[in-house]
């Protein structure tokens, strides 16, 4: 019999915690390294308070837990995080390579009248047409230096075939999918 020695893993120094003079990367090569990492484009909507819908672009989605399914997205402070702090829910319609135009009217370069197609959900509506759709309800929200880690259970989704749209280094993508 071998015993192994395992050296105890450092503590974790929670964010809010980490000393103000700690080194860190130029913000300027921080942003065009980390835009080297390539990412799917998704569209968060959320209740706008009137009956409505309000939505905002984002590449900061993730999933964290398959039991139960939960996922995550970060938002910095503005009109989204509000929404979503006051109702408790969003959507999250994950992009097709057909769908750029969706990405640029949630960013609030529209062009002409074209509005986006919605499907109802239960509480929230999502892009039609859309790879996937997740309806979600907040279960913790963590705040982290300029932005919110809105952490919640999926409540309902579903998916369709195609392929994805990206982005990387700046731009986007269509990825060439083999047959």
């Amino acid at each position: 019999m071998t015993a192994a020695l395992v050296a105890p893993a450092p503590a974790a120094v929670p964010v809010d915690e980490v000393p103000s003079a700690a080194v860190v990367a130029d913000a300027t090569q921080f942003r065009s390294s980390v835009a080297l990492f390539a990412t799917g484009i998704a569209v968060v909507t959320m209740p706008d308070g009137k009956g409505g819908v309000h939505g905002i672009t984002v590449n900061s989605f993730t999933s964290i837990s398959l039991d139960p399914p939960t996922v995550m997205i970060s938002l910095k402070a503005g009109r989204a995080h509000q929404l979503i702090s006051d109702s408790g829910c969003y959507g999250v319609s994950v992009l097709s390579e057909a769908q750029q135009g969706h990405s640029r009217y949630f960013t609030g370069k529209r062009e002409g009248e074209w509005t986006p197609e919605y499907v109802e959900g239960h509480r929230i509506p999502t892009l039609a047409g859309s790879l996937a759709r997740f309806e979600c309800e907040v279960v913790n929200a963590v705040p982290v230096n300029d932005h919110t880690l809105f952490i919640a259970r999926v409540v309902r989704c579903e998916s369709e075939t195609g392929s994805p749209l990206m982005f990387f280094a700046s731009n986007y993508h269509q990825p060439l999918l083999a047959p």
